[in-house]
């Protein structure tokens, strides 16, 4: 078979240049570190390459967000610590207001003292954050959450949105929290259900937070809107000593929960009263005038529920009715009405001679520190929520840094250089590529054109 000089060079030139090609690409697997320099080095590593770095993209991105959060996070939290303080101090004063000694003068000056705390954790409920969106707003982030109209009257003008982002790929976590959930949404009395004392009180009743024992029977209640009625009549044997009774009205009958009897024009209770001795909002023993019931709650009221003349030690008015106090299911009272409700107590404050300032101002003040330790555990709700959420950002944090590691060592599995296989391949191939310029050089010689 003959061979062409062209067929000889074309087959030395192929070779000369597929191994220079391969010392190429060796050189260069060996000064990048990689072993896949194109996809077609290696298809299914490429792919899985390509997929892994578009993860890692987005886990960064994750660490990002979660670095966001934490900031905005910690900057609520800072803002709840102080509004946490701001309520003690509230509560401070409430508890220094109980003092029997103080005169009305000492009253107005811890109203003073009040005022300036109203007026901070009001500014504390508009705080913004560094970008100057408002923290307690919800959604409406560029509208302040609360203004006055009067004191203890404050408008929420924003929602219960909490704006949330997004950590990972399967959690968006709150960033902020609304107004209503800090500030407005926090139930009064016990929780379950509220007491209070009717404004014409003459006595020195003074009404309990209240108990509840069985919160079903309590939701079995009908209307959860009674009075405790109080009676007296005159004690022929003890003149300063009235005989008391009362009632367990339903207000929303008028008929006594416990005969069942029209409260109107009643002059008498069906039970005695014992100061200090729970009201029981059940049948007790010996009533069997009504089917049975039994609310699952009681009360407690202390002092005379009757009004006394400080001189003649006489009961005042004529026997019937005296005081009243009421039992309603609790309701939202935000935090700024229960401080304006202490500084109209304090406003209000008077000793005057039939005792009726002193037990109608120990009445609100209970409901007060009541109101007060409402609010300081809905705000100490709300501040562990944020420490849990900053926690789930540290830990979402360290898991992507574990996520990232992990991506960059499969990568490098994937495509990192076999550098002692990679300097072997690249001597012997170079011992190729001189073998392949020595043949080229021979059939150079072999060429009859040589002898003419």
């Amino acid at each position: 078979m003959r061979v062409a000089t062209t067929t000889l060079y074309s087959i030395s030139v192929n070779g000369l240049q597929q191994e220079t090609a391969n010392q190429a690409r060796l050189q260069q697997q060996l000064s990048t570190g990689s072993k896949i320099l194109t996809p077609s080095d290696d298809p299914i590593a490429s792919a899985r390459i390509l997929d892994i770095n578009q993860t890692s993209s987005i886990t960064a991105q994750y660490a990002v967000n979660s670095q966001t959060a934490d900031s905005a996070l910690s900057t609520t939290e800072a803002t709840m610590t102080q509004i946490v303080s701001v309520i003690q101090n509230m509560q401070t004063l409430a508890v220094h207001a109980g003092n029997g000694s103080l005169t009305p003068s000492d009253m107005q000056s811890i109203n003073s003292e009040l005022q300036g705390n109203y007026q901070q954790l009001l500014g504390l409920a508009n705080s913004t954050d560094g970008s100057g969106i408002y923290m307690f707003s919800g959604y409406q982030g560029d509208t302040k959450p609360f203004t006055e109209t009067s004191p203890g009257n404050v408008t929420y003008n924003g929602d219960d949105g909490v704006r949330k982002v997004q950590i990972s790929s399967g959690r968006q976590i709150p960033i902020s929290d609304n107004g209503n959930d800090v500030f407005r949404n926090i139930k009064n009395g016990n929780g379950t259900f509220a007491t209070a004392a009717n404004a014409s009180n003459g006595g020195t009743g003074i009404v309990g937070v209240g108990n509840v024992l069985d919160p079903t029977k309590w939701s079995a209640a009908g209307s959860k809107d009674f009075s405790v009625q109080f009676y007296w009549q005159t004690n022929p044997s003890a003149p300063t000593a009235p005989t008391i009774t009362y009632d367990l009205v339903d207000n929303s009958s008028g008929k006594s929960l416990i005969d069942g009897a029209p409260s109107a024009g009643r002059t008498s209770g069906p039970r005695s009263y014992v100061a200090g001795s729970d009201i029981d909002f059940k049948q007790l023993p010996g009533e069997a005038a009504v089917p049975p019931w039994d609310y699952g709650v009681n009360v407690n009221v202390s002092g005379s529920p009757v009004a006394i003349d400080a001189t003649t030690k006489l009961p005042v008015g004529s026997p019937g009715a005296a005081d009243s106090f009421s039992v309603k299911a609790s309701s939202n009272v935000d935090v700024f009405a229960t401080a304006g409700a202490f500084s109209n107590a304090l406003s209000n404050y008077s000793t005057d001679s039939t005792g009726k300032g002193p037990a109608a101002f120990q009445n609100q003040l209970n409901g007060v520190m009541q109101g007060l330790n409402n609010a300081l555990s809905q705000v100490l709700k709300v501040q562990a929520s944020i420490g849990a959420r900053m926690s789930e950002t540290s830990s979402v944090q360290s898991t992507n840094s574990d996520l990232q590691l992990q991506y960059s060592q499969t990568i490098s599995g994937l495509q990192s250089l076999d550098y002692a296989s990679a300097i072997s391949d690249f001597s012997m191939n170079q011992m190729l590529l001189e073998a392949t310029r020595s043949s080229f050089a021979k059939v150079q010689d072999l060429s009859l054109f040589k002898y003419i």
